[in-house]
C-alpha cells in the first residue's frame, strides 16, 4: 500500500493525516484491505483545497469501517430469534441440502427436527439424532449402532445449523444481507470475524411474524454449501433432559461407537 502527500512545507499536514489513518486503525477496526492501494495528491496550491482534500480522504477511509461493524437492527433481528428458539420447544418439518464444491455433489435429507436452545432431536429415515448441548448420539436403525461424539462446530452445523448461529452470534458482524427486501421475512448474513472460522458466512431468512428461522445456508472455508429449509412450525411440545438424550438399553445387541 503506497500513500503519498507531495508538496512543499506540508510536514505538518502529513503527520496530521497519518494520525488520522492511524486512530480509525487502532479505534474502529479498520480492515487494511479496504484502504485504496495507490493514492497520490498532488502539490496543493492553497489552504483551502487542502481542508477540501484533507476531509476527503477522512471520508474515503472512515466510510469502509462501517461495513466492518454490525448493523443493531440485523443484530435485534438475531438475538429475538435466538431468544424465541432457547425459550419454546419447537418441532419442525426440515429439508436439508449438503453440496461440496470440489465435487458438485449433492447430499439430501428430509425428516422432523425438535429443538429447544441448543438442544435438538432429528429424526429421518436413515437415522436419528440427539444433542444435549455437548453429546451428540447419532443412531442407524439399519445396522443397529450407535456413534457418541462430541461436535465440532462444523460437524454440528450439519445437523443443527441453529445451534450453530447461536455459537457464531457474538463473534460474527451481523448484516443485512442482498436482497434483504422482503415484507414478510429479514434476509441476514452472520460473518465470522475470524478469518480462521470453518465458515465463510451464514445466511438466515427470518419471518418478521414469527421470529421463526425459515432458511438457513452455511458456506464453509472450502466453498462447500449446506442449506437447511424449515416448515409446518409446532409449539407447546413437552419436553425434558432425556428427550435430547439417547437410551442405548432400549435396543438389543446395540453396537455402540464412542468417538469421545
Amino acid at each position: 500500500m503506497l500513500l503519498t502527500i507531495t508538496e512543499k512545507s506540508s510536514n505538518g499536514f502529513i503527520l496530521n493525516l497519518k494520525t488520522i489513518i492511524f486512530a480509525f486503525v487502532k479505534n474502529q477496526g479498520f480492515a487494511f484491505w479496504h484502504i485504496p492501494c495507490f493514492l497520490t495528491i498532488k502539490p496543493l496550491k492553497n489552504d483551502i483545497m487542502k481542508r477540501i482534500i484533507y476531509t476527503l480522504l477522512i471520508s474515503i477511509l472512515a466510510f469502509p469501517s462501517i461495513n466492518a461493524q454490525s448493523s443493531k437492527a440485523a443484530t435485534q433481528v438475531v438475538t429475538d430469534m435466538v431468544n424465541v428458539l432457547a425459550n419454546n420447544p419447537i418441532q419442525t418439518n426440515f429439508g436439508l441440502l449438503v453440496q461440496e464444491a470440489a465435487t458438485k455433489n449433492k447430499h439430501m435429507m428430509n425428516g422432523v427436527f425438535l429443538m429447544h436452545g441448543n438442544k435438538f432431536m432429528l429424526d429421518t429415515k436413515e437415522m436419528k439424532v440427539y444433542f444435549d448441548g455437548t453429546t451428540q448420539w447419532a443412531y442407524s436403525p439399519s445396522i443397529n449402532e450407535v456413534t457418541i461424539s462430541n461436535p465440532t462446530e462444523k460437524e454440528l452445523s450439519e445437523t443443527n445449523p441453529v445451534a450453530l448461529i447461536q455459537a457464531y452470534q457474538s463473534k460474527s458482524i451481523i448484516r443485512f444481507a442482498k436482497g434483504n427486501k422482503g415484507r414478510s421475512v429479514h434476509l441476514v448474513e452472520l460473518v465470522p470475524k475470524n478469518k480462521n472460522s470453518d465458515f465463510r458466512s451464514i445466511i438466515v431468512k427470518v419471518s418478521k411474524a414469527t421470529k421463526y428461522p425459515l432458511h438457513i445456508q452455511m458456506t464453509d472455508k472450502k466453498g462447500n454449501l449446506s442449506a437447511i429449509s424449515l416448515t409446518q412450525f409446532r409449539t407447546g411440545i413437552a419436553t425434558n433432559a432425556k428427550t435430547f438424550t439417547f437410551d442405548a438399553g432400549v435396543y438389543k445387541d446395540i453396537e455402540i461407537n464412542d468417538l469421545r
